[in-house]
């Protein structure tokens, strides 16, 4: 018979491949455990029909999933998948089908009632019969996944977080959005949602008597669980499903559509969404309506969408959202990151105190040429936020509508007159020079041009100095940005005879 003569060097050529193949499904399966899996999870079982679990950690989940490497080695192997690029990343997606867990999204009880960490034994726990709510919720979490969903093991952040450990609570934090992405199914307990029906009665706004929202959609942590896991399940207050037969509940247009009208958020995120830190207003507007215990935790529920790295500080309070919006900064370029309006944050007037001040109406259509608009190298420097803005002195025409915090304040330019809300401590008027600092400009040849297409609307801050001011510090860091109620918008020719002037707020 024909064929290749079978030598000592291609046998051992062929077992090499084979060992490093081996070698490779190994490290990539240690790998995902250590790196992109939950630092405990439950292991789920059955005895004598009683669902029981016990808290486990890697070394556990490693030990029991000790077969799995062999098993995706044979499989490889008999593919002959031995080389090419994408064969690491093949493995990955191998080892992650294998390595299934559920992921609990749900709203905390009030007081103490969630079963915590301290709570959890080692040990396959047996639930009473008569629970308390916490325990109950907990127990028909497993039972759902192990039996629906057919997942031995199960996260829930009431208990499988040391919060005791700094260094656990940071990296739960940081790695939460990649746990809820890498989990097999995410079940969403809707307390407050009996059945898909009082799903679509319900309506967005403030929680109040008017407001008729489960509270799932207000909470600041509820926003990655929603975006992260590819597959979710959404679960009444009953533990029914809102669609029946269905495993993924991102392929039912009539959930998805509904949560879309009551967060916001497109259709396009919620059935597949890529975080980054790109349009930071539609982002921030997600987030504007949600509320968190702990006020540092809307600025780190936010890290996974946003995709970037953030010390865990408690205590800090509101300099949490600061130092979020100085990592976006840094991978951020585009003016419409100042659509806010309301308060600012103490720690620099030009950015915003909390993510409510990215409110519905900052974040209309913009023009698809909006990279090419306004100041692309602004920064947070020693001496405030430098950026270039089209300056436009305005004078004060009258002063309306006074309040203690606030007052409305005409102004008249040449070639406008707006209004403002303005906010906070007042100016005296024989004291204070005002401007417009216009942000969505395009630089046309010599002369500023603020062109856009169609009729829509410039903006831009207002600013405040000293009217006593050198001249030739006018235009430099004497100006401050003043708080205004909305974000100002002024209708002006497209070209105005005015270079843009560096600005540090």
């Amino acid at each position: 018979m024909g064929g290749f003569p079978t030598t000592s060097a291609s046998i051992a050529a062929t077992t090499g491949s084979h060992d490093d193949l081996k070698d490779l499904v190994q490290e990539v399966f240690d790998e995902y455990i250590t790196n992109e899996m939950p630092i405990r999870l439950l292991h789920i079982t059955k005895h004598d029909q009683k669902t029981k679990f016990k808290l486990v950690d890697r070394a556990f989940v490693r030990n029991h999933f000790e077969s799995v490497p062999d098993i995706i080695h044979g499989e490889f192997a008999q593919m002959m998948l031995v080389n090419g690029e994408d064969r690491e990343d093949r493995i990955r997606e191998r080892v992650k089908k294998e390595l299934k867990y559920a992921i609990f999204s749900h709203r905390w009880l009030p007081g103490e009632q969630e079963p915590l960490y301290d709570h959890m034994s080692n040990q396959p726990m047996d639930i009473p019969d008569d629970p308390e709510p916490g325990w109950e919720k907990l127990q028909i979490f497993c039972r759902t996944a192990k039996d629906v969903h057919k997942c031995e093991f199960a996260w829930s952040d009431t208990c499988c977080i040391d919060k005791k450990s700094s260094a656990e609570l940071d990296e739960s934090i940081r790695s939460m959005f990649r746990w809820y992405r890498n989990s097999y199914i995410c079940i969403a307990f809707l307390s407050e949602t009996a059945d898909l029906a009082a799903l679509q009665m319900q309506e967005k706004g403030e929680r109040g008597e008017k407001a008729r929202i489960d509270a799932w959609f207000i909470r600041g942590w509820t926003l990655q669980e929603l975006l992260a896991p590819s597959q979710i399940k959404f679960y009444g207050s009953h533990w029914k499903p809102l669609i029946q037969g269905s495993t993924n509940d991102r392929d039912s247009e009539a959930i998805m559509r509904k949560i879309s009208e009551l967060t916001d958020i497109h259709m396009n995120d919620l059935i597949s969404f890529t975080p980054g830190t790109d349009r930071v207003p539609e982002k921030m507007l997600w987030a504007s309506r949600r509320r968190t215990t702990r006020i540092e935790d809307i600025a780190y529920c936010l890290i996974g969408i946003f995709d970037i790295s953030l010390m865990i500080a408690y205590g800090e309070g509101n300099r949490a959202f600061f130092r979020l919006l100085e990592e976006i900064l840094k991978r951020y370029d585009k003016w419409d990151v100042f659509l806010w309006s309301g308060r600012c944050s103490r720690y620099n007037a030009a950015l915003p105190n909390a993510p409510h001040c990215y409110a519905a109406g900052c974040t209309e259509t913009l023009p698809s040429a909006v990279d090419e608009i306004g100041d692309r190298r602004f920064a947070l420097t020693n001496h405030g936020l430098e950026i270039r803005v089209l300056l436009l002195a305005v004078q004060v025409e009258d002063i309306t509508e006074e309040l203690p915090d606030s007052r409305c304040l005409s102004f008249r330019h040449d070639y406008f007159r707006v209004k403002v809300r303005h906010i906070g401590p007042k100016r005296e008027r024989r004291d204070t020079a005002w401007a417009i600092g216009v942000l969505d400009y395009r630089v046309d040849g010599e002369d500023g041009s603020i062109d856009r297409s169609g009729k829509i609307p410039f903006t831009g801050f207002l600013l405040s100095s000293d009217a006593h001011a050198s001249p030739h510090l006018a235009a430099t860091a004497r100006w401050k940005k003043e708080m205004t109620k909305e974000v100002i918008k002024i209708c002006c020719p497209d070209h105005v005879p005015e270079h843009p002037t560096l600005l540090y707020l």
